[in-house]
């Protein structure tokens, strides 16, 4: 498992280094603190964090829409939108049912299939592993 060592640089600002293994961590460790006298350590072990994918809508109003004129809707202060109902609501009398209607073939558009995703951390399955920002 890799990990990584947080200190401090020589001009103060901080800093980390990404080590294949424990063991390695620990000689870097030994070599900061004997060598450099850097005495603020830390080690912490990589690992990967399960991700779940949910959708989320946001409205926005555009922007050639007047300020006067725009709906002010007050905006609940929570962090996730409540759930929807289990059961969906019978239909008022008054309520028109719109038929839907499909696509003709001609109208399909020629779109790029999306490649499929490994797990659920987002990345193809072709692509190489990596973690991003700790890629050394």
């Amino acid at each position: 498992m890799e990990h990584v060592v947080f200190f401090p640089a020589h001009d103060g600002t901080p800093a980390f280094r990404r080590v294949s293994s424990l063991e390695d961590a620990v000689r870097l460790v030994e070599h900061l603190r004997n060598v450099e006298n850097v005495a603020e350590l830390s080690v912490h072990s990589l690992s990967e964090v399960p991700l779940a994918f949910k959708a989320f809508y946001r409205v926005e109003v555009p922007g050639d829409v007047p300020a006067g004129d725009a709906p002010v809707a007050e905006v609940p202060s929570q962090e996730q939108p409540p759930p929807l109902p289990d059961t969906v609501p019978a239909l008022v009398e008054d309520t028109v049912a719109v038929p839907v209607v499909e696509a003709a073939p001609s109208e399909v558009s020629d779109e790029v299939p999306v490649p499929a995703l490994a797990g659920s951390n987002g990345h193809s399955e072709d692509a190489p592993s990596s973690l991003g920002f700790f890629a050394s």
